[in-house]
């Protein structure tokens, strides 16, 4: 039981340490060869998955933020040529309306749509001169048939206007519009030219010729690229720190081997027997299913403060404390991690005590066989000694002797029907016999053969611990004896252990059933606290007195009452 607590606690330890130690690792890793050091004591306690195929962090997120950029480019191109060219068709469609209404309104061209053929051919050399100084492509004028009185190239002029509304302008509205003229595809304007009564004289229309958006998403391209490069270099620098810092802070792992380990983690936590609870600053971070089950608390987010937990806190380190948490008598145990943290385990009071009887039971059994050994040697070196001497006649003598005494014994302890109550009653009788001590079985000694497994098991530890009290107490008197009765009665059940010792002393009478309370010494004291604790939870009685027979002679009596019921 307690090796498999220490590997326990040692387990919980180490995975703890595996959790907590990323506060830790900067200062190792950042010495020549660190994570190997920094690895080397991990790597001897937890098998790490091995990730052979895959790319380490580092690398992963270099190639994720060169593959976004990558892949965002196109996409972030057209939309930045988009709104590049939006803005130029925007900026060219008011200066195109702005221009035609200047054009419109200049007197040239009014006179040449009133005037005569001299006027209208003087006209064109004028426009391209307007053209050249407002930066358009294409300057035109026409009359009321849209026929070009003006334009760039001499042989289109008297040629009608070709593409977009020609309705609007007759009745006196301006339209801006994009048309794919003679020159190309262009943004114009349509503004009437009135004379001075407002009649409608033709029109004056300004274009700007569009740039294909393929060009203008070349020049964007070239104009953005070193800005683009530059971001992406910064973005590639701060991945390689990022990732470098990461792999720091998580001991040179990869994220595969960190869920590996924390499998393992959660795998140790969830099978141990013990509960266990990691307290840090006040604050419970880990509490595996046991500690919650003993506990009695529902499953909840971590952390939460150990005071609704523990009303009455941390036990000092090192030391077992028995502690009753909401009605249930639990054994706790407090360790330093020497970070700042405790590990608090929890174990189920009665189980212990349970495991504590049974390892009593084994050492008295234990002790029984090693009196029977001691005398069964004794009694085989006699024979041999006989026989060589040639003393037949006194060799069958002793074992006609030791044999009947075995059946007088058997005999006592025949109607108490359990093997294993008897069994103990017939090595207390050679218990007996190496102290020197008569030990007696009442005749009365019987037992129905439906006893309980509960209630056999509390006869057997009375039984045990009551006459091997009673042997010691009477052990070196010349009158030294011991009696036994273990009987049933409609009442229930009773244990009665009498013995010519000393008695028990007045100052230990009102608590000599308590753990540790003994006349024996330091180390004793165990077994009737076993047989009081086991008697409370079955409702029996425990009690001693000191009685005299009909002699006169004064004798110490134990009796364990057990009543009857559903336990017996």
């Amino acid at each position: 039981m307690n090796t498999t607590r220490r590997t326990g606690v040692r387990a919980v330890l180490c995975h703890t340490a595996l959790t907590m130690s990323v506060q830790r690792v900067p200062s190792r890793l950042g010495r020549p060869g660190g994570p190997v050091d920094g690895l080397g004591p991990l790597a001897r306690e937890v098998a790490l998955p091995h990730t052979p195929r895959l790319l380490r962090v580092r690398s992963r997120l270099f190639l994720t933020t060169l593959g976004a950029f990558l892949l965002l480019a196109v996409p972030l191109l057209g939309l930045i040529s988009q709104g590049v060219y939006g803005g130029i068709h925007r900026s060219f469609a008011e200066r195109s309306l702005r221009e035609s209404r200047l054009v419109a309104a200049l007197p040239p061209v009014v006179a040449a749509l009133t005037g005569d053929a001299a006027q209208r051919t003087a006209l064109n050399p004028l426009m391209n001169t307007y053209r050249e100084l407002l930066g358009a492509d294409y300057v035109v004028v026409t009359d009321r048939t849209t026929a070009r009185l003006t334009h760039p190239t001499p042989a289109r002029i008297g040629e009608p206007m070709a593409g977009g509304d020609f309705a609007a302008f007759l009745r006196g509205q301006s339209v801006t519009e994009t048309v794919e003229g003679t020159l190309g595809r262009s943004v114009r304007s349509k503004v009437p030219v009135l004379s001075g009564q407002g009649q409608v004289l033709g029109l004056a229309s300004v274009g700007f010729l569009l740039p294909r958006l393929r060009d203008v998403a070349r020049d964007v391209l070239w104009a953005a690229l070193p800005w683009y490069l530059g971001a992406l270099a910064l973005a590639l620098g701060l991945s390689l720190l990022l990732a470098r810092r990461a792999q720091r802070e998580m001991l040179d792992l990869e994220p595969e081997q960190i869920a590996g380990g924390l499998l393992h983690y959660r795998t140790v936590m969830n099978a141990l027997e013990e509960g266990v609870l990691v307290v840090r600053g006040g604050q419970v971070y880990v509490m595996n299913p046991q500690a919650r089950a003993l506990l009695g608390v529902p499953a909840q987010e971590l952390p939460v403060p150990l005071d609704t937990l523990l009303p009455g806190g941390l036990p000092a380190p090192g030391v077992a404390v028995p502690l009753d948490v909401r009605g249930r008598p639990l054994l706790a145990g407090v360790q330093d991690t020497g970070d700042g943290a405790q590990v608090l385990t929890l174990r189920d009071l009665a189980r212990v005590r349970a495991l504590a009887d049974e390892l009593t039971q084994s050492q008295r059994y234990a002790e029984l066989l090693r009196a029977q050994t001691h005398e069964f040697t004794n009694r085989l070196h006699t024979l041999a000694g006989l026989l060589h001497l040639g003393e037949t006649r006194e060799a069958l003598a002793l074992i006609h002797a030791q044999s009947e005494r075995h059946t007088a014994h058997a005999d006592a302890v025949r109607n108490v029907r359990h093997v294993r109550l008897a069994a103990l009653l017939l090595g207390k009788f050679d218990r007996a016999a190496e102290l020197g001590v008569t030990l007696n079985v009442d005749a009365l000694s019987a037992l129905p053969a439906d006893v309980p497994p509960a209630t056999l098991d509390l006869l057997e530890l009375a039984a045990g611990n009551l006459i091997e009290n009673a042997l010691e107490a009477a052990s070196g008197r010349s009158d030294a004896h011991v009696r036994v009765l273990i009987a049933a009665d409609p009442d229930g059940m009773v244990v009665e252990v009498r013995d010519t010792g000393a008695g028990v002393p007045a100052e230990l009478a009102a608590t000599l059933t308590q753990r540790g309370v003994s006349s024996k010494g330091v180390g004793r004291g165990v077994g009737l606290a076993l047989v009081q604790t086991r008697a409370d939870a079955q409702g029996a009685t425990l009690s001693h007195d000191r009685v005299t027979d009909s002699a006169g002679r004064p004798w110490t009596r134990f009796t364990l009452d057990v009543p009857a019921g559903d336990g017996a």
